[in-house]
């Protein structure tokens, strides 16, 4: 059953109780001294009691609060760990920094917190005033700086990425240990081509970036492949293309010449007939996310990633078959595993290629109905006269796993339903560390596997944490013995269950304050 409630710690609530109250301090503080002497506030609280009660983490998060005077947005601070008996950690000492959605700060006073961080290595300012001048100063402030998330800053144009990197006045590179940057939302104003160009500025100067997050990072890759130099032109101050490529060369002296390698481990949206041109640059991928057009050697081409973990596939229609070669290659070093967009005819595709991904920890699956891609009636009709007899699923690593039915409206074939049920069951039975369970709109009922794994004695669904779902055929018969047995369920997701109604829903409510458990259930 779900866990019960406990009695939270009198010195732990009195703590939270100050914290809740503590805005309208810190707002003060903020407006009158402008991120200057905030540490005063909570110089009282930082004893031992402090220390022990709030989050050990050496950062200084800044969430937005409302000012309830002035309606207006404004930043409150937290110190999240205070050094030694006598008083917080100073501003300097400072290795994270989260501004996200802290709009009202303008970017002179950016440029200022930044110029007194120098030991940054997280930097995070999404959504707020962030401009060209904050990212010189954190290229020429921040050397330590192995992160930085700037998604959604408007006042950032393209090319104010090149300042991030190099220094026109010094004429030297900046933030040479950053391998983390997210771009999201840096759209060009006028000419597309040019910001193609300033990302490939970014991956050649930056040799120690491992994730560059933006939608057009895999067609810099391919431009770097090409390596078209001689016809770009970077602003006033900045090196040519060429000229960061020799600079690159020469930091990098095992590296082939004739070609680039790029310490990325992660990039999205690889077109599979691009797959060649994407690893020969970044060899060291970990994480792809590939859009099919053609299966054709799709194996032989993500061979060549010998530590890759985490695959992306868009399947667009095409049949699960085609991805068999791939998983009965790759699935055992396989700890993520997302597919999207596919049906499959035969409904033993499935259990094979989960058969082939032993080591999963996490498995999501958004599937096609197979009546409209040529599904074969009479095989099914052949199929449904066998006896199911299938090997149980084993994922001794598994903590999440989703799969969606998308094709809502069509149905879904017996045999298909009942290796779906027989993959359920398997895995609720034999995934010992399952946390998240998502099962959306699937055309059949959920009771049969659930009931088949939960009558006692269970040992299923120990460790599960949150159970989604959305348009599932499910009673309030099985749901209840759900909260019969052992498991560690927080959140129970039943919305738009057709089968559980109101009446139900009030008594599972009245179930869950009974019998005191921390659980929170959705339904409408």
């Amino acid at each position: 059953m779900p866990k019960r409630k406990t009695v939270c710690r009198l010195q732990k609530l009195c703590l939270e109780n100050v914290a809740n109250n503590m805005d309208r301090a810190w707002v003060k503080d903020y407006r009158r001294n402008h991120l200057g002497k905030y540490h005063s506030q909570c110089s009282s609280l930082c004893g031992r009691e402090a220390q022990d009660g709030w989050a050990p983490s050496c950062s200084l998060r800044v969430n937005k609060v409302q000012d309830q005077t002035h309606k207006s947005a404004v930043c409150k601070m937290r110190i999240g760990k205070c050094g030694g008996e006598g008083g917080c950690l100073a501003e300097g000492n400072l290795t994270s920094l989260s501004l996200n959605g802290c709009n009202q700060i303008p970017a002179v006073a950016l440029t200022d917190v930044v110029k007194a961080l120098p030991r940054l290595t997280k930097l995070k300012l999404v959504a707020t005033q962030c401009n060209t001048q904050v990212l010189s100063t954190i290229g020429s402030y921040c050397p330590k700086l192995n992160e930085l998330d700037i998604t959604n800053c408007k006042r950032l144009t393209p090319d104010s990425l090149l300042h991030l990197a190099y220094d026109p006045i010094t004429g030297a590179y900046c933030c040479q240990s950053l391998q983390r940057l997210t771009t999201d939302g840096l759209m060009p104003s006028t000419n597309y081509l040019s910001l193609l160009w300033y990302l490939v500025f970014v991956l050649l100067a930056l040799p120690s970036l491992k994730y560059l997050g933006h939608h057009a990072t895999e067609q810099a890759v391919r431009l770097i492949h090409d390596q078209n130099f001689s016809r770009t032109r970077m602003p006033v101050g900045f090196p040519s293309l060429e000229e960061v490529a020799r600079y690159r060369t020469s930091t990098h002296p095992n590296e082939e010449s004739s070609r680039f390698t790029l310490a990325l481990k992660q990039i999205y949206d690889v077109v599979d007939s691009t797959l060649p041109k994407v690893r020969a640059v970044c060899p060291h991928l970990l994480e792809l996310s590939v859009i099919l057009r053609d299966c054709h050697g799709l194996d032989q081409h993500l061979l060549a990633w010998h530590s890759l973990v985490h695959l992306i596939i868009c399947g667009r229609g095409k049949d699960l078959r085609e991805l068999l070669p791939v998983t009965a290659c790759l699935g055992t070093q396989l700890e993520q595993l997302s597919l999207e967009g596919f049906t499959f005819k035969d409904g033993l595709t499935f259990h094979t290629l989960l058969s082939h991904c032993p080591n999963l920890l996490l498995f999501e699956f958004f599937f096609l109905s197979p009546v409209m891609y040529g599904f074969d009636r009479q095989s099914e009709n052949e199929a449904i006269n066998w006896d199911l007899s299938l090997p149980p699923l084993h994922f001794p690593e598994l903590t999440g796993f989703f799969i969606m039915y998308t094709d809502i409206g069509n149905p879904l074939p017996s045999w298909h339903v009942a290796v779906v049920n027989n993959i359920l069951v398997s895995v609720f039975k034999y995934s010992p560390l399952l946390k998240t369970l998502t099962l959306l709109c699937l055309p059949f009922s959920l009771d049969e596997a659930f009931q088949k794994v939960l009558n006692p004695p269970s040992t299923a669904l120990l460790h599960l944490h949150e159970l989604s779902l959305l348009q599932a055929q499910i009673s309030v018969n099985t749901i209840n013995l759900l909260l019969s047995t052992e498991n560690q369920l927080s959140i129970l997701s039943l919305e738009k269950c057709l089968n559980i109604n109101n009446t139900d829903y009030t008594e599972l409510l009245r179930r869950v304050n009974n019998e005191n458990f921390e659980l929170v259930i959705k339904w409408k």
